[in-house]
C-alpha cells in the first residue's frame, strides 16, 4: 500500500572519468546523477526532441530545396530571357538575318544561335528523351548558360571536342558518371557513341550539351541553328508582350517566342502550394516538441513529487527548486537537438529523393540559417515548457506530498 520507492542513485559513467568529474561542482554532480537515474525518461526525452527537431529541419530543408530551385535554374544556370524558335527549312542567310534583326531591337542586349533538338540516350533497361543543345559558338555560351559542378560552384566547364556535358539528374537516373561512354539516338534513329566529359548542375528537365566541333565530327555536317537565346533589359509584363508581338511579326521565319519569366511564374505558383505543406510540417513538428517536453516534464514532477517537496522543506526557494529540475530538462533537450540535426539531414535527403519527379531535381543544400531556425523553434517551446514547470513546482503542497499514506 505504500508508494513505490524512488530509484536509488547509481554511479554514472562521468564518475569513471576523474578528470571531468573532479571539475564538476555539487549541483552539477546531482544533475548528472538524476539524468541517468531515470533511463526511460532520459531516452524518451532525447528521442522525442530529436524527432521533433529532425522534422522541423526537414520542413525548412524542403522549403530551401523548393525555394532555391527556380531562382538558381532561371537566374544562375539559364541566364537568357527569351527563347525564340525558328521555323524549319531556313537557309543560313535567313537565320543570320533574323539574328541581326532581333539584335537591333533596343530591348535586346545579346543573342546566341544554337541547335536544340530532342534525342534519346540508349540504355538496355532505360531510355530517356532529352534536349540536345549545340551552340553555334562556344565563345559567349557562359553569358547564356552556366555549366558548373553543383558542389564546387566555382568550377565551371567548357564545351570541348573530347566529350559532352550531361545534366546531373539524368546522370543519377541512368547511373552515368564523367568518363563513361553513352549511346545517343536522334529523330532519324541514327546512333552515335559519345564520351561524357562532365556532369553539370541542373534542376528542371534534362539536357545534353555538345560543342559544334564534336557535332560536326559525329554527324559530318555543321549544326544548323533552329533556336535563338536572347538577353534583354529589365522589362515589365506589358513590355514583354509588346516585344513578343514584334518578334512574331516575322511569321515566315519565327515559330514561337517564350519568355523565361512566364515559365518561372508557372513553377513559382506550384512551389508556393508546396510551401504551404512545408509550413504545416514545421508547425506540427514544433507542437510535437512542445507536447513531448510538456508530458515528460509533468511525469517527471509526478514521479519525484516527494523528493521535490523534501527539498522545499529543507529551505530551498521556488527558483532554486526550479533550477534543480530545469537543468535536467535543458541538458536532455540539447542532447536531443544534437541528434535531431543528424536525423534532420538524413530525413531531408530521404524526402527529397522520394518526392522528386523524373523531370526535376530539388536543390539538396540546406541553408545554415535553417538549422538555426529549427533549433530556435525547439528551444522556444522548451522555454515555454520550463515556464509551465516553474508554476507547477511552485504549487507543490509540501504537507500533502509528504503526508504518510496511512
Amino acid at each position: 500500500m505504500r508508494p513505490k520507492a524512488p530509484k536509488p542513485g547509481k554511479i554514472v559513467f562521468l564518475e569513471k572519468i576523474p578528470f571531468i568529474w573532479s571539475k564538476l561542482n555539487f549541483t552539477k554532480k546531482v544533475t548528472a546523477r538524476n539524468i541517468f537515474r531515470y533511463k526511460k525518461r532520459f531516452l524518451m526525452t532525447i528521442i522525442g526532441v530529436a524527432g521533433s527537431t529532425a522534422l522541423i529541419i526537414a520542413g525548412f530543408g524542403l522549403r530551401d530545396a523548393i525555394g532555391m530551385m527556380i531562382p538558381v535554374q532561371y537566374g544562375e544556370i539559364f541566364k537568357y530571357d527569351i527563347q525564340i524558335s525558328l521555323k524549319d527549312g531556313l537557309t543560313k542567310k535567313q537565320t543570320e538575318e533574323i539574328y541581326t534583326t532581333i539584335l537591333e531591337k533596343p530591348e535586346i542586349q545579346n543573342n546566341m544561335a544554337l541547335l536544340m533538338q530532342s534525342i534519346e540516350i540508349v540504355k538496355k533497361d532505360n531510355q530517356q528523351s532529352i534536349q540536345l543543345i549545340v551552340p553555334q559558338s562556344t565563345e559567349n555560351l557562359e553569358n547564356f548558360i552556366t555549366l558548373r559542378d553543383r558542389k564546387k560552384q566555382k568550377e565551371s566547364y567548357e564545351l570541348k571536342e573530347n566529350g559532352v556535358i550531361l545534366t546531373e539528374k539524368l546522370a543519377k537516373m541512368l547511373q552515368i558518371k564523367a568518363g563513361d561512354t553513352i549511346t545517343i539516338k536522334d529523330a532519324n534513329n541514327v546512333e552515335k557513341e559519345v564520351k561524357v566529359a562532365s556532369i553539370t548542375e541542373n534542376y528542371l528537365m534534362h539536357y545534353i550539351y555538345m560543342s559544334p566541333d564534336l557535332y560536326k565530327q559525329l554527324y559530318e555536317q555543321e549544326a544548323k541553328p533552329n533556336t535563338l537565346f536572347s538577353t534583354t533589359k529589365e522589362l515589365t509584363k506589358q513590355e514583354q508582350d509588346i516585344l513578343g508581338k514584334q518578334i512574331l511579326e516575322e511569321e515566315e521565319k519565327i515559330a514561337g517566342v517564350t519568355f523565361t519569366s512566364f515559365t518561372t511564374d508557372i513553377f513559382k505558383e506550384v512551389m508556393e502550394n508546396l510551401s504551404l505543406v512545408v509550413w504545416i510540417l514545421i508547425i506540427a513538428a514544433g507542437l510535437l516538441a512542445f507536447v513531448v517536453l510538456y508530458n515528460l516534464s509533468n511525469a517527471n514532477i509526478s514521479e519525484r513529487i516527494r523528493e521535490l517537496a523534501t527539498i522545499k522543506v529543507l529551505g530551498f526557494h521556488d527558483k532554486e527548486v526550479f533550477e534543480y529540475v530545469r537543468k535536467e530538462i535543458t541538458i536532455l533537450t540539447m542532447i536531443g537537438m544534437a541528434f535531431g540535426i543528424l536525423g534532420g539531414i538524413f530525413l531531408t535527403t530521404f524526402i527529397i529523393k522520394t518526392c522528386e519527379l523524373d523531370m526535376l531535381m530539388f536543390n539538396p543544400n540546406i541553408k545554415f540559417v535553417s538549422y538555426i531556425y529549427s533549433l530556435a523553434i525547439t528551444a522556444v517551446f522548451a522555454c515555454i515548457v520550463n515556464l509551465g514547470t516553474y508554476f507547477a513546482l511552485k504549487k507543490i503542497n509540501m504537507i500533502e506530498a509528504l503526508k504518510s499514506v496511512e
